[in-house]
């Protein structure tokens, strides 16, 4: 053993470094910073949440309409370019509903959807738009 003040240890500059942190709820946080990607801060942060804590999936309404206004929905009936063009009428339906739809009552799977409006008005002007009879 030397006698007298010890060494100064030379300050060591790290160039990539990761904090983990985790709440009392089990919720996790990963912060992850690279001098090379970003030297002002982190440049990725990610929050996972506990076991068991799942957001809720959003259930549009089905029965909730716009009055007595109707909702169109224009569509082609596949994604190929000389696909039949098709106009449908929805009477009690909400554009939420028919948007977040799996399956739609004449409307096929593979159906593109072009446009859809709320109001009688749009089906004239669909008709015209599409040029359908």
């Amino acid at each position: 053993m030397s006698r007298g003040r010890p060494k100064e240890q030379e300050a060591i500059v790290l160039d990539k470094w990761v904090i983990d942190s985790t709440d009392y709820t089990g919720e996790r946080s990963t912060i992850k910073f690279d001098r090379s990607k970003s030297s002002n801060g982190p440049y990725s942060f990610e929050n996972t949440p506990p076991k068991g804590n799942r957001q809720p999936k959003v259930k549009p309404e089905k029965g909730k309409a716009y009055g007595k206004q109707p909702v169109v929905l224009v569509f082609k009936t596949s994604n190929r370019s000389n696909a039949k063009t098709k106009i449908k009428v929805f009477k009690n339906e909400n554009i939420d509903y028919i948007l977040s739809a799996n399956k739609l009552v004449g409307i096929p799977s593979t159906a593109e959807i072009i446009d859809i409006g709320v109001g009688i008005s749009f089906v004239e002007r669909y008709k015209q738009e599409c040029n359908l009879a």
